[in-house]
């Protein structure tokens, strides 16, 4: 039976499946490094974050990294289990703050050089061309996220 349709799909042009190999290939490589600290890539992000802001909240974050509430909520209920950060009241009773706590600063210490060692690898791998390109890439999608959903 003749799918004209389907035919004319070439699936190793597909954008999607270009971007969630990439995003595979380099997220292996952090995961290798960071497993021994019992975190997950979004799990270090979230703690990186939280380590640079005085004041931030949840949703914050989730927007900084684009992480569904789902992901969000059970990557802080891991954080918070494993006493990496607390959450205080904010000005504003509708948000939360979260804060990293003593155990969340030092392991940061201790994975900022993994985390630097790896960086600095992708960096040399990549070059600052393409890691430009990434940034105009998301930029790109991110300004036009709405055209894109209709």
């Amino acid at each position: 039976m003749k799918t004209p349709k389907f035919d004319s799909i070439q699936p190793q042009f597909c954008i999607n499946a270009k971007m969630r190999k990439l995003h595979r290939l380099i997220n292996m490589a952090y995961q290798k490094k960071i497993r021994a600290f019992g975190l997950r890539g979004s799990m270090l992000s979230i703690l990186f974050i939280i380590g640079k802001q005085t004041e931030i909240h949840q949703k914050t974050i989730a927007e900084m990294l684009v992480l569904d509430p789902s992901t969000m909520s059970r990557d802080l209920k891991k954080l918070m289990h494993q006493g990496l950060i607390s959450i205080e009241k904010g000005q504003d009773p509708r948000y939360s703050n979260l804060k990293l706590t003593d155990a969340g600063k030092q392991l940061l210490e201790e994975i900022s050089p993994v985390w630097e060692a790896l960086q600095h690898k992708l960096q040399h791998i990549l070059g600052d061309f393409d890691i430009q390109q990434i940034d105009e890439l998301t930029k790109s999608v991110k300004e036009n996220l709405n055209y894109l959903k209709e």
